[in-house]
């Protein structure tokens, strides 16, 4: 059976794209097309999933498996959670 002992805790904001599509719709006016909506699964734990926009690359840049980190963005009154190809460090792991 499934925990039911679920609750809040900080994660690092680094993941992965495991799926993607680059959608080129505007489906309201205020939208920018092409834009990718991407399956992002964040590193602290397989299965760990979460849907969000890919920004601040070229949508055909965007690929499986590529190193992504969280950033936020606001709109109106809150902020919204959006990725970004992952900086990495001299030694080739995202920083």
């Amino acid at each position: 059976g499934q925990s039911q002992l679920v609750g809040s805790r900080e994660v690092s904001g680094m993941g992965k794209v495991v799926s993607f599509s680059i959608n080129h719709q505007a489906w309201v006016p205020e939208l920018e097309v092409p834009f990718v909506v991407a399956i992002v699964e964040l590193q602290e734990q397989a299965g760990l999933r979460f849907v969000s926009n890919v920004v601040g690359c070229a949508p055909e840049a965007v690929s499986i498996g590529m190193p992504v980190q969280v950033r936020f963005e606001p709109v109106e009154d809150v902020w919204i959670p959006l990725f970004e190809p992952a900086e990495f460090s001299n030694s080739g792991s995202a920083a």
